[in-house]
């Protein structure tokens, strides 16, 4: 293992491109396939994501997304369940992350090394119920070849931080609409709130930055599985992977 500094040095260098990792959420092929089975590109976001999930109930889901409203998000929900089972739905958008990383990562350098590093830090770290949608995609079973691989473990470590995000924010007493409005989101009515939004006090901002800080903490102690060459390794080839997640 390494050091817990290595780890925290680590989270800093990666944060950015895991937070990219839902790159192929709204993907023009991602769009297609939930096309092709009836569902808009937001429902099948909602229902895929959250479908492996299984046949939550509505208490669940909403706990697990954390950012929406419960009447922004059940009605998606349940208009994805009328087209097809959500596990389905989850099965279909697994796929589409893993021929997202065939068709975008498949000539990245050392693409073999990152799959294998962040399957190391997902096979490593089990949060359980307190992380639902984590919980959900760790599970979801590895495909054989890296580019897929890689693909589904920065979508899987994306929902890691994301989880860890919102344990975060409940430790500091941040609403998500508050947290999203101290970030200046942009997503603010996407995800259902409406105005007037929460003033964006000093007091607001400093637990916000504090939410912040205590997620790339959690973040660095499950990422301190690695070993200092594979610890480097991630960092160093960051980079050239997050230049793929941009585009």
């Amino acid at each position: 293992m390494s050091s817990l500094d290595t780890a925290r040095a680590t989270t800093r260098a990666v944060k950015k491109t895991v937070q990219a990792g839902g790159a192929f959420f709204f993907a023009p092929n991602t769009v297609a396939r939930g096309a092709e089975l009836g569902l808009d590109g937001v429902t099948l976001y909602i229902t895929g994501r959250g479908g492996v999930l299984g046949d939550a109930d509505d208490e669940t889901v909403v706990r697990a997304f954390h950012h929406f409203t419960a009447e922004t998000l059940i009605p998606l929900w349940e208009a994805g369940r009328k087209v097809a089972p959500p596990a389905r739905i989850g099965e279909l958008y697994a796929d589409c992350v893993r021929a997202w990383g065939r068709e975008h990562l498949a000539d990245l350098p050392e693409v073999e090394r990152l799959a294998a590093i962040t399957t190391r830090i997902v096979r490593a770290n089990d949060l359980g119920g307190l992380a639902p949608l984590y919980a959900a995609w760790r599970g979801v079973p590895l495909p054989d070849d890296a580019p897929a691989v890689l693909a589904q473990n920065l979508q899987t470590l994306r929902e890691h931080r994301g989880g860890l995000h919102i344990l975060a924010l409940a430790a500091h007493r941040l609403a998500p609409v508050e947290a999203q409005a101290a970030e200046a989101s942009p997503y603010l009515e996407f995800y259902g709130h409406r105005k007037p939004f929460p003033e964006v006090t000093a007091d607001l901002r400093a637990r916000r930055e504090a939410a912040e800080e205590l997620t790339d903490e959690l973040v660095a102690a499950g990422y301190a599985v690695l070993d200092e060459a594979e610890a480097a390794d991630f960092a160093a080839l960051e980079p050239a992977l997050g230049a793929r997640l941009a585009h």
